[in-house]
């Protein structure tokens, strides 16, 4: 579940323009990319650019967990990302909040790049995104598995310039998207299915 995962979606035009159901934040927003330089679905990807050391920014964007996921789930991100930072750290964040926008219950789950994506090659134009999928709870912030709190009313996503001002470079995402870890008894259950699938169609075959 997200909106807008591709952020093909939004208004304005690229590179100031926004993608729907995003926000700007940050002591400075024109570091802040809707950018058509280069993209995994037909168009757009989000970006944060920083050809010069100052400020941070960030993309930020909320989504209700009623409906999606219950207290006790665990929760997975897939994403695909293309970076070159130097001078410090970017990172994409995952938060749990309650309805006052805190959670000390449910904390933050940072995934913090630095250096080259493995698809990297001189711009962004000229290199390819890499897949990330991660059902853990990141390199920084809280570890261990991403688990729904009692607390939790909405999760929060940002693509953040942090890890100081001295921090440059650039990291775009795109096909975002956060989903539900299924139980180890579902994934028996799915694998049961399938069997006694294979089976009906073996026998129908052999009639």
């Amino acid at each position: 579940f997200w909106h807008n995962p591709t952020f093909e979606t939004g208004t304005g035009t690229s590179p100031t323009g926004t993608p729907d159901f995003w926000n700007r934040g940050g002591a400075d927003g024109t570091i802040l990319h809707w950018t058509t330089a280069n993209s995994v679905s037909p168009s757009f990807s989000l970006a944060v650019i920083k050809p010069v050391a100052g400020p941070y920014g960030e993309w930020y964007s909320d989504f209700p967990i009623a409906g999606f996921a219950n207290v006790g789930d665990t929760l997975g991100l897939h994403w695909h990302e293309m970076f070159n930072i130097s001078g410090g750290e970017m990172r994409l964040t995952l938060r749990l909040l309650n309805g006052g926008g805190g959670g000390p219950n449910s904390g933050d789950h940072h995934f913090v790049v630095s250096g080259n994506s493995s698809g990297w090659v001189t711009t962004t134009g000229d290199s390819s995104f890499s897949v990330r999928n991660e059902l853990f709870g990141g390199n920084a912030g809280v570890l261990g598995p991403i688990v729904v709190a009692a607390d939790t009313v909405y999760v929060r996503l940002q693509l953040v310039s942090g890890g100081g001002d001295s921090t440059i470079g650039s990291y775009l995402i795109d096909d975002l998207s956060v989903y539900v870890v299924p139980e180890p008894s579902s994934l028996a259950m799915l694998g049961i299915g399938g069997l006694v699938g294979l089976n009906a169609i073996r026998r129908r075959r052999m009639a």
